[in-house]
C-alpha cells in the first residue's frame, strides 16, 4: 500500500502537539505518549505510520538515500515547499512541512540539551511551529503513488485522523473496561472516565464513541488483542 501524505501531515502534528512526545538522542526510539525521540527518529516513526516504506532509514545522514530509493526527489530549497514535503539538513535537523507556514518538529529537551532530560514534552521538545530555514539542505517530494495531501491541514471535523480507531471494550477474562486511542490501551478504573471520553469523543467527532465485549466467547482476546498491536510490523 502506497504512503498517504495526509496521514504523514497529521501524524507529526499529533506526535507534536498532543502526544507527550520528550526529546532524547540517548531514548530516541522510544516513540509513545509520554515518551521520548529526536528529529530523524520522529519524522521517520511518522513515515512508518503513514505507510510509507522508510528502507534502513535509522537518522539525517541515511535518510535522503533510502527515501529517494522509495519514491522520494530530492529538490533544492527554494523557500517555497508544499505539504507533506521533509525538510531536511543532511548533517543536523529534519522537520515536516504541514502547510500554511507551519512545520512539525522533535526540537531539543527542556534544558536545551540533546538528551539527559525528562520523559515526554515539558513544554515545547516537539512543537508546531512556523516554517524557518535550517537551513535545510533540501526537501524531499514524495514523488510516488498517493492520495493528495491537503495544503493546510486542520484537525478533521469527523477526528478520523487523530482517533482513527479509537474504541472501549470489555472482556471475559478481565472486568472493568478499557479504551484503546488507536495506539495504546489505557485502564478505565472508573465509570466517570467512560463517560468523559464519550462525551469528548461525540463532541470532537459527532459519533459515537463504540464501546463492546471483545470475542465472541469466553477467552483471552484482551491477551491476543494486546500482542496483536503491540507487534513490530515487518
Amino acid at each position: 500500500m502506497a504512503g498517504n501524505l495526509n496521514t504523514l501531515i497529521s501524524r507529526m502534528r499529533w506526535w507534536c502537539t498532543s502526544g507527550n512526545l520528550g526529546y532524547d538522542q540517548n531514548q530516541r526510539w522510544d516513540i509513545r505518549v509520554g515518551g521520548e525521540a529526536d528529529c530523524s527518529s520522529l519524522v521517520i516513526h511518522a513515515l512508518q505510520e503513514a505507510g510509507f516504506d522508510t528502507g534502513n532509514a535509522t537518522y539525517t545522514g541515511n535518510m535522503s538515500a533510502n527515501l529517494v530509493a522509495r519514491g522520494w526527489q530530492r529538490l533544492p530549497n527554494n523557500g517555497s515547499p508544499q505539504a507533506g514535503d521533509i525538510l531536511l539538513n543532511d548533517a543536523h535537523h529534519v522537520a515536516v512541512y504541514l502547510g500554511g507556514g507551519q512545520l512539525a518538529q522533535a526540537s531539543i529537551d527542556e534544558r536545551g540539551r540533546a538528551s539527559g532530560g525528562r520523559s515526554g514534552d515539558q513544554g515545547t521538545e516537539t512543537n508546531v511551529r512556523s516554517y524557518y530555514n535550517k537551513p535545510w539542505n533540501c526537501y524531499l517530494r514524495y514523488k510516488g503513488a498517493q492520495s493528495t495531501p491537503t495544503p493546510t491541514p486542520t484537525t478533521t471535523s469527523n477526528g478520523d485522523e487523530d482517533m482513527p480507531y479509537a474504541f472501549c471494550y470489555t472482556s471475559e477474562n478481565f472486568g472493568g473496561v478499557k479504551f484503546f486511542d488507536g495506539t495504546y490501551i489505557h485502564n478505565l478504573s472508573h465509570p466517570d472516565e467512560l463517560k468523559v471520553l464519550q462525551d469528548t469523543f461525540k463532541k470532537v467527532t459527532g459519533r459515537n464513541l463504540p464501546v463492546f465485549k471483545l470475542g465472541f466467547k469466553k477467552g483471552p482476546w484482551d491477551v491476543r488483542f494486546q500482542s496483536a498491536i503491540a507487534r513490530r510490523s515487518i
